[in-house]
């Protein structure tokens, strides 16, 4: 899974050790795509060396708020990497990895009863928790046996993992308090820090989900949800946490939340999932199969 990073309003992708600025459409298309080359060839040589045979890329997904310039570039990227790519709906977004990943396309993964369950006529908002280093994420999606449709999506730049740790470093210098936060140390400063950030972390979720259930729709928005998944990239301690302040958020309705997959590991679950299926259904691949399936929850 390819990624950007937000610093102070302008998006760069990483290459190597350092970040470089990155589309949107203004930006060094070409450069771009060579880090992303990079980075598929390194995933891909990796992969091959653990499995000890040779792999072929069938699917790569890349954050929901990468713009059209960023997923073109992943795009040619991908098709300059693995002689075997056809269609650019080989490249997915997150929102889809993370529902094909829990499988939530059947009436038995969105927790329906199966005898009166029409899951494309029905109704399934799937809520999607992000939290990174930079950053937390709340989304919400439309949810069928085909379609992952992104309906909300809103970002925190402030309620990322590295607060904590800007936080406490501009309060305190003390020398190792960056490995007691990561410990998740019972005493210091630095509990008192993570306290409150995953009190914040807590009731912008709450806020979130009352906002959703505050809008006009005609039905009760919260009985449509079937299944509120997290991901991301941030340490244990650090997902233990949002854990937490998702059970707390949710309450009586806690038993919605779906945490078996590593936060990590998620869009690549949901990636492998889709290349999977590509390959036991090749023509999944041809123009005109997939012509029947709506495309907004691809690309």
């Amino acid at each position: 899974s390819l990624f950007k990073r937000n610093s102070w309003g302008e998006w760069y992708v990483r290459e190597g050790g350092s970040l470089v600025p990155a589309p949107p459409d203004l930006h060094d298309h070409d450069r771009t795509q060579s880090i992303f080359v990079d980075a598929l060839r390194t995933i891909q040589e990796a992969a091959s060396q653990t499995l000890q045979r040779p792999l072929q890329i069938a699917t790569v997904s890349v954050p929901e708020h990468f713009n059209d310039s960023s997923a073109l570039a992943v795009i040619e990227a991908f098709r300059e990497v693995e002689p075997s790519y056809k269609q650019p709906w080989q490249v997915i977004r997150s929102g889809a990895a993370t529902w094909l990943a829990y499988g939530l396309s059947t009436c038995e993964a969105l927790g329906l009863d199966h005898d009166n369950c029409d899951v494309d006529d029905d109704l399934n908002t799937m809520i999607m928790v992000e939290y990174d280093e930079t950053y937390l994420q709340l989304s919400t999606a439309n949810v069928g046996s085909v379609t992952c449709n992104i309906e909300t999506r809103v970002r925190y730049a402030d309620l990322g993992e590295n607060a904590i740790l800007d936080a406490v470093a501009n309060a305190s210098q003390e020398a190792g308090i960056r490995q007691e936060i990561l410990q998740n140390d019972d005493s210091g400063s630095a509990t008192t820090v993570q306290k409150k950030h995953f009190a914040n972390i807590e009731n912008t979720l709450s806020d979130f989900l009352m906002e959703q259930e505050s809008v006009p729709r005609g039905f009760n928005w919260w009985d449509t949800v079937r299944a509120v998944v997290i991901s991301g990239d941030a340490s244990e301690p650090g997902l233990q946490g949002l854990r937490g302040c998702v059970s707390n958020a949710l309450g009586q309705d806690k038993d919605k939340m779906r945490n078996s997959i590593d936060p990590l590991y998620v869009e690549a679950m949901g990636a492998a999932q889709r290349g999977q299926h590509q390959v036991l259904n090749p023509r999944f691949l041809d123009d005109m199969v997939f012509s029947l399936i709506p495309e907004h929850d691809e690309l």
